[in-house]
């Protein structure tokens, strides 16, 4: 670690972890690749920037990741630890060889139809299991989707619903939504109101879009002209944009972005059974 603050941590932590190197960088957080010294098993640890510290408190975040931190599915990366040291806030997870949703997109523009469906499909039964668990991700997007093989992993459960839940007094009375403009959900983009398990679905459809058409259904020159489209425009169809996907694609990506919560999938379970019968019907894109 070249940041003197960051060296600072890496000392704090020297009794249980050992960094061996950088392996990502988000807007929220660096991930290292470390090792477990009891152990000698190899971990990743997400160190969130400084200012995040400040912003929340940090025991109240601890403790609020800490609730969903048990959460245990086979497409899900578990969180091991959330404590701070240093003054940094910090999670522990296993590490995975592979890549992020955004890495393999950034490479290739967009996924196979097959692909994409599969990706879509295990992240729904993982948001299922989560939503069962009574946690919601708050913040499904192509960055906390980790691709390992054939495997699709959900990452960063309960970050985001425990930073919301342990800002300061200032910071909560400021209106400010957490979230990922162009991912969020209409009735997220608008604040202040109660969102539920629906919301994730309409995340994960703006992946799905994403995936297939490789831009999300919404964008603009800022994250507020982005939100207003979120709220008040439709999406291109992925019919106008990538013709070869059969008509079946655009249908469900229609249920899964639409504005009323209630026009969605009831629920992730009936989301992967659609996306299984798109899965069977629809396995290649018309010649």
């Amino acid at each position: 670690m070249s940041d003197p603050q960051l060296a600072v941590f890496e000392t704090a932590i020297a009794n249980r972890w050992v960094i061996d190197g950088e392996v990502g960088r988000g807007s929220r957080a660096t991930v290292y690749r470390a090792r477990d010294v009891a152990s000698g098993e190899a971990v990743a640890i997400k160190v969130f920037r400084s200012d995040l510290a400040s912003a929340v408190n940090a025991a109240r975040f601890v403790a609020q990741l800490r609730t969903t931190s048990g959460i245990r599915h086979e497409n899900i990366v578990p969180i091991l630890e959330v404590n701070d040291a240093a003054g940094r806030l910090f999670l522990v997870m296993p590490f995975v060889d592979g890549e992020s949703l955004r890495s393999r997109l950034r490479r290739e523009g967009r996924l196979d139809l097959s692909e994409a469906i599969a990706v879509a499909r295990q992240v729904a039964d993982a948001l299922g299991h989560a939503h069962a668990e009574g946690a919601l991700h708050k913040d499904v997007k192509p960055e906390n989707i980790f691709l390992a093989g054939s495997r699709a992993l959900l990452m960063d459960l309960g970050v985001a619903r425990a930073i919301t839940r342990s800002m300061e007094e200032t910071m909560t009375g400021s209106g400010l939504t957490l979230g990922s403009p162009g991912y969020m959900s209409p009735e997220h983009a608008r604040g202040g109101v109660e969102i539920d398990a629906r919301a994730d679905l309409y995340s994960l459809g703006c992946v799905f879009y994403e995936m297939l058409a490789g831009e999300p259904p919404f964008t603009g020159d800022t994250p507020l002209a982005v939100l207003r489209k979120t709220v008040y425009d439709m999406p291109a169809p992925i019919a106008t944009i990538r013709d070869s996907l059969p008509p079946i694609v655009d249908v469900a990506l229609e249920r899964l972005l639409a504005k009323a919560p209630s026009a969605r999938y009831p629920d992730a379970a009936h989301l992967v059974d659609a996306l299984s019968t798109l899965e069977s019907r629809a396995p290649t894109e018309r010649a």
